[in-house]
């Protein structure tokens, strides 16, 4: 639950990473109180009137593959600037 910018990374350099997508539309919870900032998400048949449009979301993912290619580039040379 703590590497998304790895995860995101990762699927951007090898997509087969991702084993499982969906599609549904997103918002965020503006109200104020406890949740604001809450992702909200909706399928198809669950969708309020006025939404956004619908956006593919990650579901699943090879984990040990996710793992052997993240330990796999943090052993790796670091890259001349």
């Amino acid at each position: 639950n703590y590497l998304w910018d790895e995860l995101a990374a990762l699927a951007w350099l090898d997509p087969s990473l991702i084993t499982a997508k969906e599609t549904r539309f997103l918002d965020m919870n503006l109200n104020r109180g406890a949740a604001y900032g809450d992702t909200l998400s909706w399928t198809e048949q669950d969708k309020p009137k006025l939404v956004g449009p619908p956006v593919e979301i990650q579901v699943d993912l090879d984990k040990e593959k996710f793992y052997d290619e993240f330990v796999s580039l943090l052993k790796g040379p670091t890259p001349k600037p």
